[in-house]
């Protein structure tokens, strides 16, 4: 098989197999914060381990015409639902634009794509406590922001 139905293929196995792992390190955490953090370090952690997977998602992915952004805005629509689920323990959730999930997605998206065309530059678990600081914030203030960046991992 090759082509498009390579690339579709490849694509969906590694998507499940990233949800699969995200739903395992999330899973035990109640809490939107606990579950977010979870994610996001296990995530860079995918990244570095595995490197030509995360450089097919985030970049391969951008060559392969129609079928690669089908499949990027499918991926990145999957995890911004799960980003917006934040709204659930917040008083007013009608305060928090609609786009903060995807912007969130874009900016994992832009750092893990940063990582894999330019691996002499930082490494993503690094990068961890800036993300977390961006998406806490965006949803639950500058302090409680704060708290992920300044927090020991």
């Amino acid at each position: 098989m090759t082509g498009p139905e390579a690339f579709a293929g490849r694509w969906d196995r590694l998507e499940a197999a990233y949800f699969d792992r995200i739903a395992e390190v999330t899973a035990p955490f109640e809490r939107w914060r606990d579950r977010f953090r979870a994610g996001a370090q296990e995530t860079a952690r995918l990244v570095e381990a595995h490197p030509a997977e995360a450089c097919f998602l985030a970049v391969d992915s951008l060559s392969a015409g129609e079928l690669g952004q089908a499949c990027r805005r499918r991926f990145a629509s999957r995890l911004t639902a799960r980003l917006d689920s934040a709204r659930a323990e917040l008083p007013d959730p009608e305060l928090v634009p609609e786009a903060t999930g995807g912007w969130i997605v874009a900016f994992f998206f832009a750092r893990v794509h940063r990582r894999c065309t330019q691996p002499e530059g930082p490494d993503l678990p690094s990068q961890v406590p800036e993300l977390l600081f961006l998406a806490v914030s965006a949803y639950f203030g500058t302090v409680a922001g704060l708290e992920e960046l300044l927090s020991p991992p």
